[in-house]
């Protein structure tokens, strides 16, 4: 008997081997305050990232999106983002986080902060206020606006702000630091800051991330300094002169692994034009879509 030919057999192996098979990631995207993934902005946003990366990527809600993002305190809105994330079937494998200004910090959130959840490979941050802010930015025309903007001129480290403006935790203020690290309920948690409570965890799951992309815009006339965008920021006590990254405690004692990740070659520190979130196309093809692209 004829012994069967195998060429069917390498026939399909050769077509099976030119289909091309994407080892990417999805992505999500976290807005920034005042935003929300139904806007058409946000949509056309996501919507392009993908289609440049030719990967899925999905806008994460937070509850009632623009007002939450205002009134909601931040870690409550990272644990919303936990849950999402674990259940999404999606990003079970692992993922990116692709974050806008206030959406960073809930990103660094569920990445620092979330048990159980699918890793985060690769964050791409598009100005965001890591470092804090030392100016809280004007909410705008609307009707909850006039609340905003009371609370804002409120006493910015008491409880009730604090549980009730998203901003005020991650406010910063250069000349009182002390009550920032014993009242301000999300950032020195975030950062590791309170030698007291310093958790090894948060700093081995940041340090854990393949890359960490840092934005900045060199004319962001919201976020206050604007090299907040790359951990750098204002000195103790002054609001004149800003450090960078290398310089501040949070890089030198390394409490989130910021150091680690930097010196093992995985932090990019990227300036652009334009101003708060403004990118443009090429610099998005040039600067985030490479990450998203496995």
């Amino acid at each position: 008997m004829d012994s069967p030919s195998l060429m069917p057999f390498f026939s399909f192996i050769l077509v099976f081997a030119a289909i091309p098979v994407s080892l990417s990631l999805p992505f999500v995207v976290l807005h920034g305050i005042g935003s929300q993934c139904s806007s058409q902005g946000l949509k056309n946003f996501t919507e392009l990232l993908s289609n440049y990366s030719g990967v899925e990527g999905y806008c994460l809600e937070v509850g009632n999106g623009v007002l939450d993002s205002w009134f909601m305190p931040l870690e409550k809105q990272a644990g919303i983002v936990c849950e999402k994330v674990k259940k999404m079937e999606e990003l079970k494998k692992g993922y990116n986080i692709v974050g806008l200004s206030q959406g960073n910090l809930i990103g660094r959130g569920v990445v620092e902060f979330c048990d159980g959840a699918p890793p985060v490979k690769n964050f791409i941050s598009l100005a965001g206020p890591h470092a804090g802010i030392a100016s809280v930015p004007l909410c705008g025309s609307a009707i909850f606006c006039r609340f905003a903007d009371e609370l804002i001129k409120s006493e910015i480290y008491s409880d009730y702000v604090q549980d009730h403006l998203a901003p005020s935790g991650f406010l910063k203020l250069p000349n009182a630091i002390p009550k920032y690290l014993e009242k301000c309920k999300f950032l020195p948690k975030l950062n590791n800051e309170l030698p007291q409570a310093r958790n090894s965890t948060y700093k081995q799951r940041f340090s854990s991330l393949q890359n960490l992309v840092l934005i900045m815009f060199e004319h962001d006339t919201v976020l206050v300094p604007r090299e907040t965008s790359w951990f750098g920021y204002y000195k103790d006590g002054a609001f004149n002169s800003t450090i960078p990254p290398q310089q501040t405690k949070l890089y030198i004692e390394d409490w989130i692994g910021l150091q680690t990740l930097d010196k093992a070659g995985r932090v990019k520190y990227i300036s652009v034009s334009g101003d708060h979130v403004k990118i443009s196309n090429s610099d998005m093809r040039k600067y985030v879509v490479p990450y998203l692209q496995g």
